[in-house]
């Protein structure tokens, strides 16, 4: 039994965890700071990034760092900041990419779209504006590490930049506020790709929102992001002092990367959806104009008096009956004329 006992103690802290409960990775941000002051504010960022990375090794904790290339050149350009990278890789946080597309406002101003396509995506006059494209993108995140597996890259307009994406993707996922009960596959076996659900909880509110989702889970994994900003940095601290109280040595803390590859999670295959064709607009054809009736013409009745004088109307004519009334113009002049002076002058007279 003590022999027992000593050989437990020997195991690794990771393979001591007791109990049923979720793993959970925490992926951290580094945009591009490619705008005017961005500069300034990309210092204020590495500080920020600098305090979460001591705060997640306090508590044996690991990142995924994913960084845009311009942060990527950033740190690779100083040997202090570099040496400090290599330090946090050493610890077990994972090197990963983060690429934000022309579609958005905060485009990191790297694209493999033609001249005229990027024009159209960005609603501007981009002749003669060439920019770098994938292959210069993962050139200046190469040095920071070989062979990047991980990246949170939702760009839906340039297939060739996706194209050359790494295989584990956490922000193309369902939105499932972080929650993954499976690893979502696709591309078949040419082109792999694995995705995972991550959630942005960067205030009180997602905080909150995470804790719940988080404390539903008996399995599973949970994902959460943040960006390497002083704005984010209490919701990280929030977050990692949560994680703390459910997972106090870090047993079940992953990087992405030990997530797909420790096969934490079975995959399901997701098939997308097949494209929706436009039905083909089809050409109006003109109605044929309908026949046109010709109206028929009436005739005029000839008066059947034999003077030529009309009959007047509501009047039938007599066979000389004075009680029963002719017509005006019969030549007669009948009672019913001699009554009513005036109504036919033309056969009583004036």
């Amino acid at each position: 039994m003590h022999i027992i006992i000593a050989l437990m103690l020997l195991l690794p802290a990771a393979a001591r965890a007791a109990g049923p409960g979720a793993y959970y990775f925490i992926a951290v941000q580094n945009g591009a700071y490619n705008f005017k002051g961005g500069a300034e504010q990309l210092e204020e960022s590495y500080k920020a990034l600098r305090g979460m990375v001591k705060l997640a090794d306090a508590q044996n904790a690991r990142l995924t760092l994913l960084f845009s290339a311009q942060y990527a050149i950033h740190i690779a350009s100083d040997p202090a900041r570099l040496a400090e990278l290599e330090a946090w890789k050493k610890a077990g946080h994972e090197i990963g990419a983060y690429h934000q597309g022309p579609a958005g406002g905060d485009w990191d101003g790297y694209s493999d779209l033609p001249e005229e396509a990027l024009a159209r995506v960005r609603k501007e006059d981009r002749k003669d504006a060439a920019v770098p494209g994938s292959r210069e993108y993962f050139e200046a995140l190469g040095r920071l590490a070989p062979g990047i597996k991980s990246g949170c890259m939702p760009d839906g307009t340039d297939k060739k930049f996706m194209e050359a994406a790494p295989p584990y993707e956490i922000c193309g996922a369902p939105a499932d506020k972080g929650i993954n009960k499976f690893l979502a596959a696709s591309g078949g076996s040419e082109k792999p790709k694995k995705s995972l659900s991550c959630f942005h909880p960067s205030d009180k509110a997602g905080i909150a929102a995470a804790k719940e989702a988080f404390s539903s889970l008996s399995s599973g994994v949970y994902g959460a992001s943040f960006k390497s900003s002083p704005s984010e940095f209490g919701a990280f601290y929030s977050w990692l002092a949560f994680l703390k109280g459910r997972d106090p040595q870090g047993l079940r803390s992953r990087t992405v990367s030990a997530i797909v590859d420790g096969r934490l999670l079975t995959e399901k295959e997701i098939k997308s959806a097949p494209a929706v064709k436009k039905p083909e607009k089809q050409s109006v054809q003109p109605r044929p104009e309908a026949p046109r009736q010709e109206i028929p013409r009436l005739k005029p009745v000839p008066s059947l008096s034999d003077r030529g004088g009309r009959a007047m109307p509501g009047l039938r004519p007599s066979g000389g009956n004075t009680k029963k009334g002719g017509y005006c113009g019969d030549g007669l002049c009948d009672a019913i004329e001699r009554a009513n002076p005036g109504r036919c002058p033309r056969d009583c007279g004036r």
